[in-house]
């Protein structure tokens, strides 16, 4: 006796077959039809809308980018060492963005990487172009001009003409930055910009002071607060100030009084402490106002200074010995970890990734956060500046081109006791 066969033929139609589906006379399948139905417009409506938004993502020269970054990626290590010559064989600023390279002109922005890549080119009308970049992100503004620029390293992001000039600016950890301009009525003015912002004008913040004059602005990390590096001036007195901020008040939360000196940079070492470099002081202080350690010295012994993340170095000139300038590496709270005596006084500092560059006349040294030597490359008679990256590799900056360098380089070399180091 044959058995009775239980097979039922599927319909090759789709729309059979989804007929089928939907009329099943079990719940689960009828659920699991009109959820995957409902799953595929949805993709299909993101995909459009996706497409809408980055249009230009789309475009021939974007397509040709991104191919000759994806095969720029592919290269061996070996074959991504190299030089990047300046678009039009000039270039007032360089700074690296993630593995590429900003250059910026008073014709164009360009961002490069090695073996021809050119990942954007943005054309701007600047009489003295300033550039500034973290790992994702870069600001191009016309220091005394209107106009401010902010882009990722494949396109522009937004553009401002301001109606104020600026003084000067500075990028955040995030797409945020902050502008100081010089409004009428007021001495100073600190407006904080972000590329997710939905204002028309892309501000998130603003601060305007008629009593003191705003030297530099920096973000935290976290990008909520802010410190603004700022002095006053009646008749010959002089002081210089540190003032805090929330970002979600408009008012100052602590400020510091760092005396009679003359401020030169501030960072953020994380979300609440920073450092302050002056002509003659180093200063670590936190959000509450207070300050947590000072380091004097003569403003003709400061050689230069440089910022990691958590950490920063200060070069002084030395005497001592057969050294002529020694570094010192501090961290958040300003405590002296590490020191190196040089005999050669640095030309360049760079610090990242845990990694510091320091440039002299004889060569450029590379050194760890302990500041112990990691390798050295010694042909480097003309270059002009260091910047290294978080990979431990070196851009060293000529006046016609910038050259890569890393720690597998052709050039580099193990370290020696020579005139690089004591």
């Amino acid at each position: 006796m044959s058995g009775k066969k239980n097979l039922v033929p599927f319909p090759r139609s789709a729309k059979k077959r989804k007929q089928l589906l939907q009329q099943a006379e079990s719940l689960k399948h009828r659920r699991l039809t009109r959820l995957r139905s409902l799953v595929g417009w949805l993709l299909l409506v993101g995909i459009l809308l996706f497409s809408a938004v980055n249009f230009t993502l789309f475009s021939s020269s974007s397509l040709r980018r991104t191919t000759q970054i994806l095969f720029g990626a592919l290269e061996p290590e070996a074959l991504r060492d190299g030089v990047l010559m300046y678009p039009g064989q000039s270039a007032s600023q360089v700074k690296p963005v993630g593995s590429a390279l900003a250059i910026i002109n008073d014709e164009a922005l360009s961002v490069l990487q090695l073996g021809g890549v050119s990942q954007q080119k943005t054309a701007i009308n600047y009489t003295s172009p300033v550039l500034d970049t973290n790992p994702n992100y870069i600001l191009a503004y016309d220091r005394g001009g209107y106009d401010v620029s902010f882009s990722s390293g494949l396109t522009q992001l937004f553009s401002l003409h301001l109606k104020a000039p600026i003084r000067t600016a500075s990028i955040g950890y995030g797409d945020n930055c902050a502008v100081i301009t010089d409004e009428a009525g007021y001495k100073s003015t600190v407006t904080v910009y972000s590329a997710s912002s939905r204002e028309e004008d892309r501000h998130i913040w603003r601060w305007r002071t008629p009593d003191f004059y705003v030297q530099e602005a920096a973000l935290s990390p976290s990008g909520t607060h802010l410190c603004a590096l700022t002095f006053q001036q009646n008749g010959s007195q002089f002081e210089s100030f540190l003032q805090f901020f929330d970002m979600d008040a408009g008012e100052v939360r602590a400020s510091v009084s760092l005396g009679s000196v003359v401020g030169y940079a501030v960072h953020w070492l994380d979300d609440s402490n920073v450092a302050v470099i002056t002509d003659r002081s180093m200063f670590t202080a936190n959000r509450r106002g207070e300050k947590t350690s000072k380091t004097e010295y003569s403003a003709k012994d400061l050689l230069g200074y440089a910022f990691d993340e958590n950490d920063f170095v200060i070069a002084l000139r030395s005497w001592s010995g057969n050294a002529r300038a020694t570094i010192t590496r501090y961290d958040k709270s300003g405590t002296a970890k590490a020191a190196l005596d040089l005999e050669t006084a640095p030309e360049s500092l760079s610090y990242a990734g845990g990694q510091l560059g320091v440039l002299t006349s004889s060569g450029l040294y590379i050194y760890n956060n302990a500041l112990h030597p990691d390798w050295k490359c010694m042909n480097t008679s003309a270059a002009q500046r260091v910047l290294m990256t978080e990979d431990g590799g070196a851009w060293l900056v000529y006046s016609k081109y910038v050259q890569r360098v890393t720690e597998s380089s052709a050039m580099a070399e193990g370290f020696t006791n020579d005139t690089g180091a004591k």
